[in-house]
């Protein structure tokens, strides 16, 4: 019955249009459903709301959310909407009639060369209007309350993308490419961009529109062979980036940030007591556009490893700026998303983070000290304590779809765990250099046995890995267990695998694949 439903409210929320006005009120301005003088994420919304059949608009509220001026309204108002508050689209030109018939008002922005305060302020013609309806997504609780989604509608694969010359090369070429199929759209060192903005640093930002259905992967370089930055991923949670690396190697690092994009959202800090008799912080980070009131719950990201998943700058590698790719998401036509990180360090990580499945693998306690390893406990406070205060405290989903666990190293292994463990409460996993190297393939078959892969609620899996280093005495067993899961049957639609041959073990590499996790789980 819950299907059915899911299915109905979903086709209303694509196929259903009301007619309207092609003008708004001379009270109100366009898009402000809600009357309180002010467009904000709440009118979006509302209309999504209206869409879904969940409210009833007025004749006023009606007029206000056909804000594309299409003539009717759909989830392309509520798109526009979020481009425009996010300052990557123009309000639209409004036009009436006599007869109030529907008037269509396309507005082509030009390039903006003002300089913005947190990096660059360019504007590039908005193809929202164009943009097709989308299904939202409907799920419910485990629990008899019943609970709508609708986190997005979801971005365009066309976004665009900027780069910051931070580091002053005479000439700017994005190197486009699909590492899965090998093609990119031009030979190196791909396409010269020229259209650029300056920063209010003096710094020129270059800008170009890609595809992120055809590639995957960018490379910014000079051009000359001779400054080029690491593989980046490319999606639909990308936007900005600028030279992070301070050294003078080639291959340079880089940082993110959503170019114009949503506001910063709200990180808040709490203790909690920690079955093993003392405090550990757990950080919560809601997005601009949160709503506590709404009824379409947010989706959450559970990550150990708390201390340096956000901008913290007591982190080696300036840490994963994984609450950056959220913001990208949204400033592209995406919903926001919760991301809760619970602290793993000292001298306590390696012990939180290991289950103890079985023997540990002879030679692996050179590595940290993973003996007697207490990851069912650090599971169990996951599951039981954290998800249970977000939940009681912030407007987060108590659906399976909705929620997600992902971590590195240690904390890829554990959060490998936690999905298998609780895969009835987690959509999908986020490995990203996980250490399966602690178990050897008889202690990982004994463990797994019990779980039936080919189970509607087994989560997808994203498993990533680099080749240097560290990375590359991972590389064997993390190859062992995509194997491993795929010849006990697990979905290999479920699993996606990902390796980057320079890609090293730190905080600065999974920055740069952080979105493609994000963007693959959510959609």
């Amino acid at each position: 019955m819950k299907r059915i439903i899911s299915v109905i409210l979903s086709s209303l929320l694509v196929l259903s249009a009301i007619p309207v006005f092609a003008f708004s009120s001379n009270e109100h301005k366009n898009g402000d459903v809600n009357l309180d003088g002010t467009l904000s994420v709440k009118d979006a919304s509302s209309i999504q709301k209206a869409i879904a059949k969940l409210i009833e608009f007025n004749e006023e509220q009606n007029r206000l959310a056909d804000f594309n001026l299409d003539g009717t309204v759909n989830i392309r108002d509520v798109t526009k909407i979020q481009k425009v508050l996010a300052e990557i689209d123009e309000m639209p030109v409004e036009t009436a009639n006599t007869e109030a018939t529907a008037a269509e008002t396309t507005t082509e922005p030009g390039t903006d060369t003002t300089a913005d305060t947190s990096a660059t302020t360019a504007t590039n013609a908005s193809d929202a209007d164009t943009q097709p309806a989308t299904e939202a997504e409907t799920t419910f609780a485990t629990e008899a309350a019943t609970e709508l989604t609708a986190p997005n509608p979801v971005p365009d694969s066309k976004v665009d993308i900027y780069f910051t010359n931070n580091k002053n090369w005479s000439k700017v070429y994005f190197f486009l490419y699909n590492s899965e199929n090998a093609t990119g759209e031009k030979e190196w060192p791909g396409v010269e961009v020229t259209k650029y903005t300056t920063n209010s640093n003096g710094e020129k930002v270059y800008s170009m529109k890609v595809d992120t259905s055809k590639y995957n992967r960018i490379v910014f370089n000079d051009g000359k062979d001779t400054n080029q930055t690491a593989n980046v991923a490319l999606n639909r949670a990308s936007s900005g980036f600028f030279i992070s690396d301070n050294s003078n190697k080639k291959l340079q690092l880089v940082g993110t940030y959503a170019y114009k994009g949503a506001d910063k959202g709200e990180l808040k800090e709490i203790s909690m007591d920690y079955p093993m008799g003392y405090k550990k912080k757990v950080w919560i980070w809601t997005p601009a556009d949160y709503d506590a009131k709404s009824p379409e719950k947010y989706k959450t990201i559970y990550m150990p490893d708390g201390q340096n998943i956000f901008d913290f700058k007591n982190v080696a590698y300036g840490g994963w700026e994984v609450s950056d790719a959220v913001e990208s998401l949204m400033a592209n036509g995406g919903r926001g998303v919760i991301l809760v990180g619970i602290e793993t360090t000292g001298s306590k990580r390696d012990t939180e983070l290991t289950p103890d499945i079985g023997e540990l693998q002879k030679g692996v306690e050179s590595y940290g000290n993973y003996k007697n390893g207490k990851g069912k406990e650090f599971s169990d406070f996951v599951v039981n304590t954290v998800m249970p205060y977000v939940r009681k405290n912030y407007n987060s989903s108590t659906s399976r779809c909705d929620n997600y666990v992902a971590g590195s190293s240690s904390g890829g292994l554990e959060s490998f765990y936690i999905g298998m463990e609780h895969h009835d409460k987690f959509c999908a996993i986020g490995a990203l250099s996980p250490a399966f190297i602690l178990f050897d393939d008889t202690v990982w078959n004994n463990y797994l046995k019990k779980y039936d892969f080919k189970a509607e609620d087994m989560p997808k899996i994203y498993i990533y890995d680099g080749k240097v280093g560290l990375e590359d005495q991972l590389y064997p067993f993390i190859v062992q267990m995509k194997e491993r899961l795929i010849k006990g049957g697990y979905s290999k639609d479920k699993i996606k695998f990902v390796i980057e041959k320079d890609a090293e073990h730190n905080e600065a590499w999974w920055r740069h694949i952080y979105s493609e996790f994000l963007d693959w789980a959510l959609f």
